[in-house]
């Protein structure tokens, strides 16, 4: 069924979509190491402070969003405390929180589901462009009670401005940048323009990019000495557009955007296959400000969207395998009326998607899955200095084989329209606390219960995949993922050492991961499954198995900034950063696959008039700790610097800048990647560029 087609048009046009406004004041006005005072607006109905939650959290604006800022969201994230990549080649990189990633990850494109397959496969990438992009919040732990039992590891929420939030203070405004990559021969141009008035403003965002293949230091992959000093088959052609416009009125806004965004990657495996993606999107999002009945306002968010994935062979340019996603989520939120300290919300939400594949390795069967959800929040101010947070969320999830597209052909042993259906149903529980013991001090306190429902690719899937490279199985008899989780945070926002330290705990019963087959492997040529070791010239797919073993996650993240000067001419300040995460089933202690390794970072940042100049180093230690069938994984330093100068000319704010990366040419492979032992992060590499702002 095409879900564009299902819609009226003048639903498209009328309907409510929420709006998660940004407080116009919430993004600091200069430069800060640490935005605990950023509005947070992914925690809650009402937005609050990093310094006010009682789970981690990090946020991406302004001036750091802009020097962080990569080709992808993983890649653009790698450097957050508590989050790693993917790293799927320099095109596909998705954020991994905590060692849990794909499923257990939301991606959130202003406050709506992403609506694409990037959780499917790690090759998929996400549909979300980076330098559109105006902030990134991310909720450490489980997220569920919002946004769903995907969001059991937490939540990346990408914010742009393709819905104008606020009326716009100039009639026409805008920002447009260009850039140029080294490594890559990077070639980026972006542009955004915001017009309008007190009652309405419009927004028309673009952008164009494109990549050669990636310079590396050394072999891509040491056991075949043919590729040196290159990753074949990496290069990115990137086009994105959107068009939005908003209403604002006395008692609320309403706002609506169409937007499309297409890449061509290169996969960096065995036999070469470029990704084709495309998604067309609508969104819609209104707020209603006016009192009605016990509720003091309602927010409402709908996102719609058609999404293809074609995997394309690389030498011949034929399609081996498409996938096709159409799919909404809407969600409608009902903010309480305060009852004395109490305040709340009570939300609906719901979302649907249709997914297909169709070619040569069709992995997993056309299936339509449809969730609902009705979740309610509450706060208490107990005390001055105490508040407490407390919640549930009832889910009801239905995967049915076969989809509803009569035209799609029917996978094998199920008909097309009356195929197998597997309905289930999950609850989640939190219960929070945030203490502030002594001024400019906060403690944070959360424990969550989670019931995550298994997807369908953990459960149908059977078939070689060539973006993986690998021959996927699931798993019919798969049950309802639980969880109990605890994260302590200790936040400071003055003085001399600011930021945050956390811990945190996961128990997982039946955790579902995907499994190497260490006994055997798939034959292409044959379509046999034989054992190890292969003979000479066998086309070898390794099998990889969706399985369900009780596991536990712990582990810590520190943030903190030291300000070494902090005048009102200049500053000059110290950024601390650390991650570590363990892993294991809990039956054996066996390690669980793909786990970070222990990482340290520091930035030296110095801040006088227009100039801003930044030393980094990170450090990444040697992943020994590995799961049957995998390799280890060596520690490696990265070193950047960079530096930018900013002046003001005839109402026109002009940068020029300069990254540079990996400085030592270090030979960095990505223990989270399924691709660690074919594709080493890039080389030594400078991006230069200049930003406009008028």
């Amino acid at each position: 069924m095409n879900t564009f087609r299902s819609f009226p048009l003048f639903f498209v046009l009328t309907g409510l979509a929420s709006a998660q406004t940004v407080p116009a004041k919430s993004a600091p006005d200069h430069d800060e190491p640490l935005a605990l005072e950023a509005m947070v607006v992914s925690a809650g109905p009402d937005a609050k402070s990093a310094f006010d939650l009682a789970q981690g959290s990090s946020v991406l604006v302004s001036d750091q969003l802009r020097r962080s800022v990569m080709a992808t969201l993983g890649d653009t994230l790698a450097a957050v405390p508590g989050v790693n990549a993917t790293y799927y080649g320099p095109g596909a990189s998705r954020p991994i929180i905590r060692g849990l990633g794909g499923d257990r990850v939301r991606m959130l494109d202003n406050g709506v589901g992403s609506l694409d397959a990037s959780s499917v496969s790690p090759d998929h990438n996400v549909s979300v462009e980076p330098l559109l992009v105006d902030r990134i919040e991310v909720l450490r732990g489980p997220a569920s009670l919002l946004y769903g039992s995907s969001a059991v590891g937490g939540v990346v929420n990408v914010i742009d401005n393709r819905i104008p939030s606020s009326a716009p203070e100039l009639s026409v405004s805008g920002r447009a940048e260009f850039r140029f990559g080294s490594a890559a021969r990077e070639h980026t141009g972006v542009l955004a323009v915001t017009a309008g008035g007190p009652a309405f403003a419009l927004q028309v965002n673009g952008l164009r990019s494109s990549t050669d293949d990636v310079r590396i230091p050394g072999y891509a992959d040491p056991a075949n000495p043919a590729d040196h000093g290159t990753l074949i088959n990496s290069a990115i052609s990137t086009k994105s557009v959107s068009v939005g416009g908003t209403r604002f009125g006395a008692a609320g806004s309403l706002g609506m955007a169409v937007s499309e965004y297409g890449t061509v990657y290169g996969l960096p495996v065995g036999e070469p296959i470029n990704i084709d993606l495309r998604q067309r999107r609508a969104d819609l999002r209104a707020e209603l400000t006016r009192p009605f009945g016990m509720f003091k306002g309602a927010k409402f968010r709908f996102g719609l969207a058609d999404y293809t994935h074609a995997e394309v062979d690389a030498s011949t340019g034929l399609r081996n395998t498409t996938f096709k996603n159409q799919a909404y989520e809407g969600r409608l939120e009902l903010v309480q009326q305060d009852t004395g300290d109490l305040t709340g919300t009570v939300g609906l939400q719901t979302s649907r998607s249709d997914f297909s594949a169709e070619g040569e390795e069709v992995v997993t069967p056309p299936t339509l899955t449809s969730n609902y959800a009705l979740f309610v929040l509450e706060s208490y101010q107990a005390r001055p200095d105490l508040t407490l947070q407390f919640g549930g969320r009832y889910e009801l999830q239905s995967i049915r084989l076969g989809g509803v597209d009569p035209l799609l052909p029917a996978y094998p042993g199920y008909s097309a329209t009356t195929g197998e259906k597997r309905t289930e149903r999950g609850f989640s529980l939190s219960a929070g606390a945030v203490y502030y013991p002594a001024a400019d001090y906060s403690l944070g306190v959360s424990l969550a219960y989670t019931q995550r429902l298994p997807v369908a690719q953990e459960v149908f899937s059977n078939g070689p995949h060539g973006g993986t490279g690998a021959y996927e199985i699931g798993s019919a008899g798969l049950g309802t993922e639980v969880s109990l989780g605890l994260d302590v945070t200790l936040r400071k926002r003055a003085g001399f050492v600011t930021g945050s330290v956390g811990v945190f705990v996961n128990n997982i019963s039946d955790f579902i991961f995907e499994q190497k087959d260490a006994g055997r492997y798939f034959d292409e040529n044959t379509g046999l499954f034989l054992p190890y070791p292969a003979p000479p010239g066998t086309t070898l797919l390794p099998i990889y198995q969706f399985v369900a073993k009780d596991a536990l996650f712990y582990g810590a993240e520190a943030e903190l900034a030291l300000h070494l000067v902090d005048t009102e001419a200049k500053d000059l300040h110290l950024d601390l950063t650390a991650d570590y995460v363990h892993a294991q089933q809990t039956a054996d202690d066996e390690p669980l696959p793909r786990i970070p390794p222990l990482r340290a970072g520091a930035v030296l940042r110095y801040d006088t008039g227009p100039w801003n100049l930044g030393l980094s180093l990170r450090h990444s230690f040697r992943q020994d700790r590995v799961a049957p069938g995998e390799t280890e994984t060596a520690g490696y330093t990265l070193v950047g610097a960079d530096v930018s100068y900013r002046f003001t000319r005839s109402r026109m704010e002009w940068e020029f800048f300069a990254r540079g990366s990996n400085l030592t040419d270090e030979d960095a492979r990505i223990s989270t990647s399924f691709l660690k032992d074919l594709a080493p992060l890039p080389g030594r590499s400078a991006t230069l560029g200049l930003r406009l702002t008028f």
